[in-house]
């Protein structure tokens, strides 16, 4: 996609509006998740706030390198925006923030890992669809399986496995897809070790989710408590 979208005599950054779009899809669909439920309120809250503590940073962080920006090219600042390095930083600032908020509200990790894919799965499909709608259309085709079995799936968020399923299944089904997926003519994906950095990052999401502490199956408990 063009890094730079003009309407008239406006320019803006297709990027970070493509962003902007992901965020409210996955907005829209935390939403519909916890419409009804007791700490509805509170789940959208977090999300919007965590959302804007990213896109700021990845906004505004370079501007601590470069202030002189703000009254030599102001008007720039419409279309530039930071660095993969700077939307990291604010992630990581939004992670915080979560952890503060589940400390204070008491929130379990467990039902922390579990209702955050149903924000951050759909968002990354459109995300995918929006910035690489040729070269992503597996890895969209990927999110939206993942997501559709997310929502069939006969568990209560609060015990892992809905974390566990979303991990899971983009950390295999990512890898799996990376290595058939074509990439755009002329890029030349970079190894480490005979992997990408995506793939490694598919690896690392499918240890996450066969690493997670599940509880046992109540049939298993009922088996055990039967065999004592």
């Amino acid at each position: 996609m063009p890094d730079v979208i003009a309407l008239g005599p406006l320019r803006l950054d297709a990027v970070l509006l493509a962003a902007l779009i992901a965020g409210a899809a996955g907005f829209i669909a935390i939403k519909l998740k916890v419409a009804g439920t007791e700490r509805a309120d509170l789940w959208e809250k977090l999300y919007v706030n965590a959302a804007i503590i990213t896109l700021l940073c990845w906004k505004l962080l370079f501007l601590l390198r470069e202030p002189s920006m703000l009254w030599e090219r102001p008007s720039s600042l419409v279309i530039v925006r930071g660095s993969g390095f700077d939307a990291i930083v604010g992630v990581a600032i939004a992670v915080v923030y979560i952890a503060y908020v589940r400390y204070r509200r008491q929130i379990s990790g467990l039902m922390m890992l579990d209702m955050w894919p149903f924000a951050v799965i759909p968002a990354g499909l459109v995300w995918t669809l929006l910035t690489n709608t040729l070269y992503g259309l597996p890895y969209t085709v990927l999110y939206a399986l993942v997501y559709a079995m997310m929502l069939r799936v006969d568990a209560v968020p609060g015990n892992g496995r809905i974390a566990s399923m979303a991990w899971l299944g983009s950390g295999i089904g990512g890898l799996l897809v990376s290595l058939f997926a074509p990439y755009a003519p002329g890029v030349v994906p970079e190894l480490t070790f005979g992997l990408t950095r995506l793939q490694w990052l598919f690896v690392g999401c499918g240890l996450v989710g066969a690493l997670l502490p599940l509880p046992a199956p109540a049939w298993d408990k009922e088996k055990e408590s039967r065999t004592y």
